[in-house]
């Protein structure tokens, strides 16, 4: 071998071993990321979507950062022996940079960063290199840039680095992902992408996706016959309450049939607050409603945290399991009011507005309310009840826990349900506070303004031939009455029974359950025995403020005579309120009827 071959021959060499190289690669990892995120920035959601012609892995090359309190946490939890295991939130703690892959035909996670086996980095970073086998298929890719760092926080000194930048800032700037395969694999059209979610659409009865804060989303369906539906929720709810919930219930009995609540949901992804449920409900022929209602914040326009992992399908998804069932579904424009002419409607009603009217019903029927009111934190402010109209006692109250979101400000508040009454004659009554009422809003409105108050119309299965036009009931006469009773009095009134008999005492107050300040009692004249006293009675909520309390019972006497009492201390009584009088300031004090057989 002379001197002028061997660098020839190294020549060859080094392109054959190029060539061999190049056709492993080809075979194996393709050399130009599919996938490419990389110059992050907090509060960033990119996503890309790939195809999978056959199974093959990918080669995946990811840095993220687990939570800011995780079991390692940062330097300085470490150094001050703060951790997230600690603290018991591991589980609930979103990732501050979190990649994961959807199958975009099933929704379903096929992988994720933070699940996955990890190498630890400076401070909370976390970085992956490594392969993921995968099926043919088309595949959505996520990463979530939500670093928290000290945001937020009062140490603010801390939060800002030499460059300028905040520590979140930093840490997102070291957030990539590369993924990259073999030939078989490449970046997915559009119509690719729509192709395959439409497999998972292929039986789809209902869509409420997406954000839409300015009212609920609205919609009905019909089934011609009994069949299981499969429900695809994701919204926002904590164990305070739902905040971006769907509901179905009967259209018409207005029965609850399911909602997405905190504690039958599971993690969907990034914050807790992301709840999801994935069930399959077995349903009768029936008319459904189906609504979807949103907060002012988090939803896919502007997530406010780490968002869940199926952000286009934020919402409610209603399938049917067997697709032969699909064509025994139809669906209808549904809206919450009712049509038709109410037995009753109080609406439209203003600031510090109290209104009443009544119906009467020749026999028992069922009735269905639809009322609007403001409230929060359990009390309601703007609200409605039902009376019997002969013996005062209430059948039916307005109350927080059972309304759901009428749209706008979350204190708008809604019940439409249906109740059955039996045949007498009622008192629907209203009251609102002295703001946030009709025409005269302090927050957004209800979606349906102009049904604020209460409506009552005839339910869809009532005998509408039970309704009739109000008859008030002559007021029994009372045997003893005390009644508008002012401040510091001790009232008396004498009443004699010829016989044992049943008495009815509807007695209104000023206390609680351990105090009474305003209350009644009847003593035996004979005796002076006390033989029924207010105080220590189970008492409900007269209206208003909550310490107005009502008693109305029934009680058995023997035949004699009796002194009823009535005692107010120096405050808070009939016309001379220190706080929201009750529903009923007339009868403010006590009344004695017969009991009517």
């Amino acid at each position: 071998m002379n001197a002028r071959t061997l660098p020839a021959i190294l020549k060859q060499a080094a392109l054959t071993a190029a060539l061999l190289g190049g056709l492993a690669l080809s075979g194996a990892i393709a050399q130009s990321p599919v996938v490419d995120f990389k110059d992050l920035s907090p509060r960033d959601l990119r996503r890309e979507a790939i195809v999978l012609d056959g199974r093959q892995s990918l080669r995946i090359d990811v840095v993220g950062a687990a939570a800011a309190n995780s079991e390692d946490g940062n330097w300085l939890t470490r150094a001050i022996g703060i951790s997230n295991a600690s603290q018991g939130s591991a589980e609930r703690t979103p990732w501050q940079g979190n990649a994961w892959i959807l199958d975009a035909s099933t929704r379903a996670v096929v992988w994720e960063l933070r699940q996955a086996d990890t190498e630890h980095g400076r401070h909370d970073l976390r970085s992956f290199e490594g392969s993921v086998r995968l099926p043919a298929g088309t595949y959505e890719v996520y990463y979530a840039a939500f670093p928290t760092g000290w945001e937020g926080r009062s140490w603010t000194w801390f939060n800002e680095q030499r460059n300028g930048r905040s520590r979140a800032e930093e840490l997102a700037r070291d957030f990539r992902l590369t993924i990259r395969g073999s030939e078989g694999v490449r970046r997915a059209s559009r119509d690719e992408l729509k192709r395959a979610r439409a497999e998972f659409d292929r039986t789809t009865v209902v869509t409420l996706t997406g954000a839409r804060a300015d009212g609920p989303q609205r919609t009905g369906f019909v089934l011609d016959r009994p069949m299981e539906v499969q429900l695809y929720a994701i919204g926002e709810a904590s164990k305070g309450g739902a905040f971006d919930y769907g509901r179905i219930i009967n259209a018409d009995t207005r029965e609850r049939v399911w909602q997405l609540e905190y504690a039958f949901s599971d993690h969907a992804g990034g914050a807790d607050k992301n709840r999801g449920e994935r069930r399959t409900l077995r349903l009768p022929p029936g008319r459904y409603a189906v609504t979807y209602a949103t907060d002012e914040s988090h939803d896919p326009s502007e997530w406010n945290s780490a968002p869940p992992y199926d952000p286009d399908y934020y919402g409610l998804t209603i399938r049917v399991a067997d697709a032969e069932d699909r064509d025994h579904v139809r669906t209808f424009e549904y809206t919450p009011w009712p049509s038709g002419t109410p037995v009753v409607a109080l609406v439209q009603v203003g600031d510090d507005d109290a209104r009443s009217s009544g119906f009467t019903l020749r026999r028992a029927a069922n009735v269905r309310i639809y009322a609007m009111g403001e409230g929060s934190n359990g009390h309601l402010v703007d609200r409605a009840w039902i009376s019997d109209a002969a013996t005062h006692r209430r059948v039916w109250s307005m109350d927080e826990g059972e309304t759901e979101h009428a749209g706008g400000a979350e204190k708008n508040r809604l019940v439409d349900r249906v109740i059955r009454l039996e045949a007498g004659s009622y008192q629907v009554n209203y009251a609102s506070d002295d703001s946030h009422s009709y025409d005269n809003w302090n927050a957004a409105p209800p979606t349906d303004p102009e049904h604020w108050g209460i409506s009552i119309y005839p339910a869809a299965d009532a005998d509408r031939g039970a309704f009739a036009r109000y008859e008030a009931p002559r007021e029994p006469e009372a045997l003893a009455q005390l009644v508008r009773v002012g401040d510091d009095e001790h009232q008396r009134a004498r009443f004699t029974l010829d016989d044992d008999a049943r008495i009815n005492i509807y007695a209104i107050g000023e206390g609680s359950d351990e105090q009474m300040f305003d209350y009644a009692w009847i003593e035996n004249a004979r005796t002076r025995e006390t033989v029924w006293d207010m105080r220590g009675r189970p008492m409900s909520h007269a209206g208003g403020a909550t310490k107005n309390r009502q008693v109305n019972e029934v009680i058995r006497l023997p035949a004699g005579e009796y002194i009823l009492h009535y005692r107010s201390d120096d405050s808070h009584s009939f016309d001379d309120w220190n706080a929201d009088p009750p529903d009923d300031a007339k009868h403010w004090g006590v009344t004695l009827y017969r009991a009517r057989r």
